[in-house]
């Protein structure tokens, strides 16, 4: 079983790399909470136990999530154009070694005027991509995790549909103030493309992140390095070697753009911990500040910030992310755990039957 999983991991590695925008199905790589949007759109690990980072890492989850309960709601230029998405888990351990969870990730772009080639209107719709996740993870040792989730996707585009299956394998060696993790997320196929005999890739990636809390200070932080199966994510520039001067000016560009290149596969972020109740979150994601920026002016573009507020039977957050200088995104998160809700709900029912008698 152990080997099976290990074969799995790395299989993708000699299949050709995609990165965003060339490929179908991209809502899967936006973020799934909060939490994950604050801290720049993307993280595999983590120190806490938060179900929203194993439903997109299932290796991180384990039975600490038992009856673990998310719901996330996002806004993407909700005031303009309507576009909103979210995310509900539920997560329950089996075993000492097996945790299992479901969840559904969906996005819809806001209502639509349809007309054919003519001009005449057809009426409205609204295109809506969902994908249905189901996972586990098996705990190998204390410290070593590997999990896998089976993704069947739905998307619909007025008159337009199309379904495919993507996987997310991964596996994390944990500690009690740190954590690793690699995992392959998102390959898979598309099964029924939205026209025939024009089936599009996926949008896979190997993404390898650490997290670690600080021994002594009130602070953690993530690093996640993105597409590890394509080194060169950024437009390659033509180069002309016949003229000594525009070839060392050329060899100095190139020193640049290997260093902007490994920076875009990179996201920081780090959380400052107010007592047990408040987390300050923050993020930056390098390649968003330089793709999404417009001109010379960054206008804030790959900047993320948030808040958590941790109680005794829940938790609420709130992450925003600057995307590009036109507008921003905002997500908000409630988890809980079931058998809390249900403990709570069952003592204030009795109390009320008593005072009655």
């Amino acid at each position: 079983m152990k080997r099976i999983f290990i074969i799995i991991l790395f299989l993708p590695l000699v299949v050709l790399a995609q990165t965003g925008g060339q490929s179908t199905f991209e809502f899967v790589s936006l973020p799934y909470s909060a939490k994950e949007n604050a801290f720049g759109g993307t993280i595999i690990t983590s120190t806490e136990n938060d179900l929203s980072f194993a439903l997109k890492n299932p290796s991180l989850l384990d039975s600490s999530h038992t009856n673990e309960i998310i719901g996330n709601w996002g806004l993407l230029h909700m005031k303009d154009a309507g576009i909103g998405l979210g995310t509900i888990g539920f997560a329950h351990a089996v075993s000492n070694n097996i945790t299992l969870q479901s969840g559904i990730h969906f996005i819809n772009y806001g209502k639509f005027s349809g007309y054919d080639e003519y001009g005449n209107h057809t009426g409205t719709f609204i295109p809506a991509e969902y994908q249905i996740i189901i996972g586990g993870a098996y705990s190998i040792t204390e410290n070593i995790s590997t999990g896998i989730n089976v993704k069947p996707i739905l998307s619909y585009m007025e008159s337009y549909s199309s379904y495919g299956l993507l996987f997310d394998i991964g596996v994390s060696y944990k500690l009690d103030r740190s954590c690793v993790s690699l995992a392959t997320r998102n390959i898979g196929w598309q099964i029924k493309p939205y026209t025939e005999n024009n089936r599009e890739p996926v949008p896979y990636s190997i993404d390898l992140g650490y997290s670690a809390k600080l021994e002594h200070a009130p602070i953690r932080f993530s690093v996640c390095y993105e597409d590890l199966q394509k080194f060169n994510i950024s437009v390659e520039e033509k180069k002309n070697s016949t003229n000594s001067a525009i070839y060392n000016e050329q060899e100095e560009r190139a020193l640049v753009s290997f260093g902007s290149n490994f920076m875009k596969h990179i996201t920081l972020s780090a959380e400052l911990l107010i007592g047990k109740h408040i987390v300050i979150m923050g993020g930056y994601n390098y390649r968003k500040a330089n793709e999404l920026s417009f001109g010379a002016a960054k206008y804030g573009a790959g900047i993320s910030a948030g808040l958590a507020l941790n109680f005794s039977r829940f938790n609420i957050s709130y992450g925003w992310a600057k995307q590009q200088a036109a507008g921003s995104r905002n997500f908000f998160t409630l988890g809980f755990n079931s058998e809390t809700l249900y403990s709570v709900c069952k003592t204030g029912i009795q109390k009320h039957i008593d005072s009655k008698l």
